[in-house]
């Protein structure tokens, strides 16, 4: 799998000097929910619309399933035949759905991080690195040897913009496991994420990239806080609270934070965090479940609403 991977990085830093994709994208998150026709009728139609849109690419930010609903190979395979419809190429990062979940009677009483293995087998594969290969896409996988298995977090740039994708989940972030094997994976993932934040920031400060996108799955701030939300739980406050704040706080470059998993949409320009008011930072939190809607966002350096966004349905 490495090796696999190693060339498809080699792709990627042929590919990362020419290419010429704008930075404007389309985000999704949590979706699809549910089960029956209904439901896999609206994601498709939500495919097509996304598809007849011109952006460079889509991130799906997570819980590609509902809570509910089975974690058997099967679903995998499924939402990989869904990825499989988009036309521009599709970043994805996980959710705690497809696995920290997966432990509940209703998904099938999996173990978690058998289940985390399998996510990364058949979504993390070769032919997904291919398919993003035009993109530049790195991922902390090839680029570290210590964090060999974190092919998830991924980085790239388009149109001096950076990307980068951090594995950072709801529930918790899957920090009350409840199992010695449950925290020791949590801790280990802790490490990778904040040396992946670290790896974006330095590459945003040293080179020539105007802003950063940091993308991740789970919701770690209270929004009903207001004015200003604090971190929910402690399997935020390291990694998003105390690393990535921080080195958003000591840039004068924007930042855009986009998450998911509360399924309801919000456009936050000048984002409020434990009483600290960081004018670089702008937060959405992408619409989700039963709001089967996408969000398409733009970098406007000349306008004074420096990142621009607008719903898809």
């Amino acid at each position: 799998m490495l090796k696999i991977l190693n060339q498809w990085a080699l792709l990627a830093c042929v590919s990362f000097s020419t290419t010429t994709f704008s930075a404007d994208f389309i985000v999704i998150g949590d979706m699809p929910y549910g089960r029956g026709d209904k439901v896999e009728e609206g994601y498709r139609h939500l495919i097509s619309s996304i598809n007849s849109e011109d952006s460079a690419f889509v991130v799906h930010l997570g819980d590609i399933k509902s809570g509910s609903t089975l974690c058997n190979d099967q679903m995998y395979v499924k939402q990989k035949v869904f990825f499989s419809l988009f036309e521009s190429p599709l970043i994805y990062t996980p959710g705690d759905n497809e696995w920290t979940d997966c432990h509940r009677r209703s998904n099938g009483g999996y173990d978690p991080l058998e289940r985390l293995g399998r996510l990364r087998e058949v979504l993390f594969d070769e032919p997904y690195f291919y398919q993003n290969s035009s993109l530049g896409l790195n991922s902390q996988g090839v680029i570290s040897n210590e964090f060999s298995e974190f092919v998830e977090n991924q980085m790239w740039v388009s149109s001096k913009t950076l990307f980068l994708t951090l594995h950072v989940v709801g529930t918790n972030n899957n920090m009350e496991s409840g199992t010695r094997h449950g925290e020791l994976e949590f801790m280990r993932r802790e490490r990778a994420n904040k040396n992946w934040i670290n790896e974006g920031f330095d590459r945003l400060a040293s080179e020539d990239i105007l802003e950063a996108v940091v993308i991740f799955h789970g919701d770690p701030f209270i929004d009903w806080m207001t004015p200003s939300p604090s971190l929910m739980f402690s399997g935020f406050s390291e990694v998003i609270g105390s690393e990535l704040m921080g080195r958003v706080r000591n840039t004068d470059k924007k930042v855009l934070m986009i998450h998911g998993d509360t399924h309801n949409y919000r456009w936050d320009s000048e984002f409020y965090s434990d009483q600290l008011r960081n004018n670089n930072l702008t937060r959405l939190v992408v619409p989700g479940a039963g709001d089967m809607r996408a969000v398409r966002v733009s970098v406007q350096r000349s306008s004074k609403e420096y990142f621009r966004h607008q719903l898809i349905e």
